[in-house]
């Protein structure tokens, strides 16, 4: 492996040691994990705000809410807020969450329904679903007032394998390049199809990285999640590779009884199966990792999708939700709390050890540790971000 010259970065505002991010970049048995500053330095933080989740794509939810017209989610990215909107037909839309009068938010609540109009709380400002401006009181008056260059501002947009992407930079490589073959796995999951049946967002005092690494392994299972465990044997499951900016791989049910990851031991929900699935995949549960905040897990009988969005270096908010068959969220006695409760226990379990991680990785004369044999996904995610730190620094890492 090698680095080589890249014009036109710099080293800049990344305050980070080529050599010790090179590290991580290396094969596995040899590597070291991210440097302690990639987790506690606001520089760092605010680099990856800009170049990472800004002048990239993100994931900010799923497609079945925003697929009819009106239905809208707002996202806080950084400074920023991002509308997505289902337009006449149900086909979305995303726009800065901006007035274009005195810059108000035009929506406040995460997510919901309008009728045919977005209305700007402050001035009454309002706008069709594919952003134009309708109505604009009092400017009449006002000299060369065009109202076709007033709509909301649009970001771009698109969905595939039913997640909702957005690149506020607007220059990110085509979005099937960055989802590439993780689309296979949506698709035969019929994520596309599947509808909400829970929600839980959370704050937790962590770095983004930190959340996924920890998402990436299950080393810690044992000791951390013994339920889990209890289920699927942390060492079952095997990792996976493909084209496209994502990492991740599966494991199995273990236990002999168990119908799906839930409480009761995993027999608590009786779900149909996704629909195409197979027998084998009733054992098997897939983990992946869309970079850089897109964490989507698949299982027999629903879809989990947690949505990271960085607040400090040390403070992440999570969404996390849960995804099942029409079919099934239809039924008169449809029931996921077995899925969400075991998730939710499980979710706040690896917040507890990525607070202390991040409580843990700033202190002084701590450095950056070992991957273990086992982390070979971790060390993936770690050197989607180690390659971007490079390119910043002044290099691009070669195989």
């Amino acid at each position: 492996m090698s680095v080589v010259n890249r014009s036109g970065n710099g080293n800049g505002t990344l305050p980070l040691n080529p050599e010790d991010v090179d590290r991580a970049m290396q094969p596995l048995e040899s590597a070291s994990m991210l440097p302690p500053a990639a987790f506690v330095d606001r520089n760092v933080f605010d680099w990856e705000m800009k170049n990472l989740f800004h002048d990239g794509w993100i994931c900010l939810g799923h497609i079945s809410q925003v697929n009819e017209q009106g239905k809208f989610i707002c996202r806080e990215v950084g400074p920023d807020s991002v509308v997505v909107v289902g337009g006449e037909g149900g086909k979305p839309h995303a726009f800065l969450n901006v007035c274009r009068h005195r810059g108000a938010r035009v929506l406040e609540a995460a997510d919901g329904q309008v009728k045919r109009r977005i209305q700007c709380p402050y001035h009454a400002w309002s706008y069709a679903l594919d952003g134009s401006l309708v109505a604009a009181p009092h400017m009449d008056g006002v000299d060369e007032f065009d109202k076709s260059c007033y709509g909301l501002i649009p970001v771009r947009l698109a969905t595939l394998g039913g997640l909702v992407l957005v690149d506020l930079g607007g220059e990110a490589p085509e979005p099937d390049r960055h989802v590439g073959d993780l689309i296979d796995h949506l698709e035969r999951y019929r994520n596309a199809e599947l509808i909400s049946g829970g929600r839980i967002e959370y704050e937790v005092d962590a770095n983004w990285k930190g959340i996924a690494e920890n998402y990436n392994e299950c080393l810690h299972c044992p000791g951390v999640h013994p339920e889990l465990n209890a289920l699927s044997n942390y060492m079952s499951g095997e990792e996976m590779q493909g084209e496209g900016s994502w990492c991740g791989g599966s494991m199995f049910i273990t236990a002999q009884d168990a119908e799906t990851m839930g409480k009761e031991g995993g027999h608590a929900g009786h779900r149909p199966r996704i629909e195409g699935l197979s027998e084998q995949d009733d054992k098997t549960i897939l983990y992946f990792a869309l970079f850089p905040n897109g964490l989507v897990s698949m299982h027999p009988d629903y879809v989990m999708l947690h949505t990271l969005y960085p607040r400090a270096p040390d403070r992440t908010d999570v969404i996390c939700e849960w995804f099942f068959e029409r079919r099934a969220v239809e039924a008169p006695d449809f029931d996921p709390s077995d899925a969400i409760e075991f998730w939710d226990q499980t979710n706040r379990q690896d917040w507890y050890v990525c607070e202390l991680t991040q409580k843990g990785v700033g202190t002084t004369g701590y450095t950056a540790g070992r991957y273990s044999a086992e982390e070979g996904t971790v060390h993936e995610f770690d050197n989607l971000v180690a390659g971007r730190y490079l390119e910043a620094l002044g290099g691009k890492v070669e195989a």
